[in-house]
């Protein structure tokens, strides 16, 4: 049984409309597993529907490039184009029309007030903005939300401590390691972390924010709460935790239909077992996923209820990565976390 509300089922209706209209991908694939278009009674009909895998997107963007097929609109109308960083296998393109790209700062947003941070907060992104579009949505969630936003980009260590000198960011962003490195740098050089004004840490980009160790050392040398998030590029941020820390992460629930399956026979699981995150967009319609295979083991949790008060599933004790191999079937657990926006 799939989780989710009657707006949640319209949303989807609205997506699987366009898609079947104007999306050779989707289409294609559908029809060859003997589906046929029209709207779902009930979200329980998306589980007729076949599994979206990162390697056939792969294939299908190295068959037909630049982008693939799984392209809602026409190329000329898209504004945004990111590439995965290709840590778990070969690199994916995803480009955003405008439309679709409201949608992932909105969701950048909301995991940002989750954390928190608004209007008055001074972002420092320790972070480089290269290709991978994880960067690009949390500034610009941030910077819609009216934060001063910031980034001393490729530049050494001591100058971006002299950056946070001059500017006393209350909010930084980075990878774990990169955060414990400026740490590290600042007692070296005999910089007060206190000095600098970081209140939050936020932690993107790479495994470690979940780990109790790691968030324990960087609490303690920076005097500062650590915030873990979690994105891919082929979704873009999907859960953040909150202030309360109530051992998990917020999923979007607004923005995702979730299904967690078994990795081996890729049967639904009950709440609260550990499993395959499946993903349904219901907004971002340019390039979307349906019933996607992440390749992320978790461990949803719908019915505690959160001190903050925010409502939905909590994404319990992190994220694992899981190497889906070519036969569906088959799954190999990778202690590591996705973490991408």
């Amino acid at each position: 049984m799939i989780h989710g509300t009657p707006d949640q089922l319209d949303q989807l209706n609205r997506l699987l409309a366009k898609v079947w209209e104007r999306n050779p991908f989707y289409r294609a694939k559908w029809k060859a597993a003997g589906m046929s278009a029209g709207p779902l009674r009930s979200l329980d009909e998306l589980e007729r529907f076949p599994f979206t895998t990162r390697a056939e997107l792969e294939r299908d963007q190295a068959s037909h490039p630049p982008l693939g097929t799984n392209l809602t609109f026409p190329l000329e109308d898209c504004t945004r184009l990111h590439r995965s960083s290709g840590t778990t296998g070969a690199a994916i393109f995803w480009a955003d029309d405008a439309d679709s790209w409201r949608s992932v700062v909105r969701c950048s947003q909301a995991l940002w007030q989750l954390a928190g941070v608004g209007r008055g907060d001074r972002v420092f992104f320790a972070m480089p903005f290269g290709t991978s579009s994880g960067p690009w949505i949390m500034h610009a969630g941030a910077q819609q939300l009216g934060c001063l936003c910031f980034t001393a980009g490729q530049a050494s260590v001591e100058e971006q401590l002299e950056w946070m000198g001059r500017f006393k960011p209350t909010v930084l962003v980075a990878k774990p390691g990169d955060l414990l490195t400026l740490a590290l740098a600042a007692a070296a050089a005999g910089v007060n972390t206190a000095s600098l004004g970081v209140c939050k840490l936020i932690c993107g980009g790479a495994p470690g924010g979940h780990v109790a160790e790691t968030r324990r050392e960087l609490e303690q040398r920076w005097g500062a709460k650590c915030f873990d998030r979690y994105g891919m590029t082929e979704a873009g941020p999907i859960a953040g935790e909150c202030a309360a820390h109530p051992g998990g992460l917020h999923l979007l629930d607004s923005e995702f239909i979730t299904e967690v399956v078994a990795p081996n026979s890729v049967q639904p699981l009950m709440d609260g077992k550990a499993g395959e995150l499946l993903l349904t967009h219901l907004s971002r319609t340019a390039c979307p996923i349906v019933r996607y295979r992440t390749g992320d083991r978790v461990r949803l949790d719908r019915a505690q209820r959160c001190p903050c008060g925010h409502p939905g599933a909590l994404l319990m004790s992190g994220v694992q990565r899981l190497t889906t191999r070519t036969s569906i079937g088959e799954a190999q657990v990778v202690q590591e976390i996705c973490h991408e926006c």
